[in-house]
C-alpha cells in the first residue's frame, strides 16, 4: 500500500518542465515525485496538447468526424488526470489535505479565469448577472447539462468536463481503496467499461459523459498497479481498430459500431502512451511546453471563436492562435497574483 510522499504537497508557481511528471490538467501546479516514469510524462504532455486542440477542433468543425478525435482527447485528459494522482498519493490519501490542495490548485485559478471572461462578455454586452453564472463560478456547470436545464448564462461553455474532474477529484480517496488489490481493480474496470458502454448507448447526455468517466476509473487502476502491456502490443491493436473505425465511417458508411470501437481505441491509446518510446522526443518535448496553459485553453477557447474572413479553416486558425495568446497571458497574471502568491503560503 502506498503513501504519500513527503512533497506531495508542495506547490510550484512557475511553468513545469515537460521532462517532469504532470499530475494535473495542466502544468503550472504540478509536483514531481521521482518514481514516475519520465516516458509517460513526457508521452501525456504532448499527447493533451493535441487533444486540447483536437477538443477545440470537434467544436469549430460541428458535425464533422473531428468529434471522434475529441472524444480520444477527452479520454486522454481524464485518463492521465487520475494516473498520475494515483502515481503521487497511492491508496492511503488524507482526504481533507487532498482535497485542500486540489481546492488551492484549480479553484482560485478556476475563478479568475472565469473572472476574465466575465469581464469579456460584459465588454460584448452580454449579462452575467443570474443565477446559472453562479453556478458556473461553483464548478457545477455539468450538473445543468446532465439535468438537461437550459443554460441562461453567457458562461459555461464546455465546462461539464471540469465538473466532472470535480466530481473525480471528491471520489478519488474512495475509489482508489476500491482498487487497492489488483482482483478488485480488474472488478472495477471490468464494471466501468460494461457500465459506461451501456449508458453510452441508453443514456445520452449530448457529449461524452459515460466513456470520459471511464478513463477516470481506469487511469486510477492503472496509476497503483501498473499493468504490464507492452506498447507494441496496444499501438498495434489501437490501430488495427482505428483503420477499422475509418474504413466503417467513410467506406462503409456504417456507424453502428462506433461507440465500442472509439471505447477500445482510447483505452489502447491511453496505455500505449504509458509506456511508448516517441521518435523525435526533442520535438515531443517542445510540443509539451505548451502543457502549462492547457487548462486556460480548455476553459476559454469557444468564447474566441471568431469569423473573421468567411473561410472556416482559416478563421479556426486564427482563433486558435488568438486563444493560445490569451491563455499564456491569463496564465502567467494568475501565477503572480496576490491569490496565488496566498495560496503558495
Amino acid at each position: 500500500m502506498k503513501t504519500e510522499p513527503a512533497d506531495a504537497y508542495t506547490d510550484r508557481i512557475a511553468p513545469v518542465s515537460v521532462a517532469s511528471p504532470v499530475f494535473e490538467l495542466s502544468g503550472g501546479a504540478a509536483v514531481k515525485d521521482p518514481s514516475i516514469p519520465s516516458t509517460a510524462s513526457l508521452n501525456f504532455s504532448a499527447a493533451k496538447v493535441f487533444a486540447i486542440f483536437a477538443v477545440a477542433a470537434g467544436h469549430w468543425f460541428v458535425g464533422t468526424p473531428l468529434w471522434i478525435l475529441a472524444t480520444f482527447g477527452l479520454f486522454v485528459f481524464a485518463f492521465s488526470s487520475a494516473y498520475f494522482t494515483a502515481e503521487i498519493y497511492g491508496v492511503s490519501v488524507d482526504k481533507k489535505r487532498f482535497w485542500h490542495r486540489k481546492f488551492e490548485r484549480l479553484g482560485i485559478r478556476y475563478w479568475m479565469i472565469l473572472t476574465f471572461l466575465s469581464i469579456l462578455l460584459l465588454a460584448e454586452g452580454k449579462s452575467v448577472f443570474n443565477w446559472h453564472s453562479l453556478v458556473h463560478f461553483l464548478g457545477l456547470s455539468g450538473v445543468l447539462n446532465w439535468l438537461e436545464l437550459p443554460n441562461h448564462s453567457p458562461l459555461g461553455a464546455g465546462l461539464w468536463f471540469f465538473t466532472l474532474l470535480l466530481v473525480f477529484y471528491c471520489t478519488y480517496p474512495y475509489l482508489a481503496r476500491l482498487c487497492a488489490s489488483r482482483l478488485r481493480a480488474c472488478i472495477v474496470v471490468v464494471v466501468g467499461t460494461i457500465g459506461a458502454l451501456f449508458l453510452e448507448t441508453r443514456v445520452n447526455v449530448g457529449h461524452e459523459l459515460w466513456l470520459t468517466s471511464l478513463g477516470f476509473i481506469l487511469g486510477v487502476a492503472c496509476g497503483i498497479h501498473k499493468p504490464k502491456i507492452g506498447a507494441k502490443t496496444t499501438g498495434m491493436l489501437g490501430a488495427i481498430l482505428f483503420i477499422l473505425l475509418v474504413a466503417l465511417n467513410l467506406v462503409f458508411h456504417e456507424n453502428r459500431g462506433n461507440t465500442i470501437l472509439i471505447e477500445a481505441i482510447s483505452i489502447l491509446l491511453s496505455l500505449w502512451l504509458v509506456s511508448a518510446k516517441m521518435p523525435l522526443p526533442m520535438a515531443v518535448k517542445k510540443i509539451g511546453a505548451l502543457e502549462p496553459y492547457l487548462f486556460e485553453i480548455f476553459v476559454i477557447h469557444t468564447y474566441i471563436f471568431l469569423h473573421l474572413s468567411g473561410y472556416s479553416g482559416l478563421d479556426f486558425v486564427t482563433s486558435t492562435a488568438l486563444t493560445l495568446f490569451i491563455a499564456i497571458g491569463i496564465n502567467r497574471l494568475i501565477r503572480y497574483t496576490p491569490a496565488r502568491v496566498i495560496a503558495r503560503r
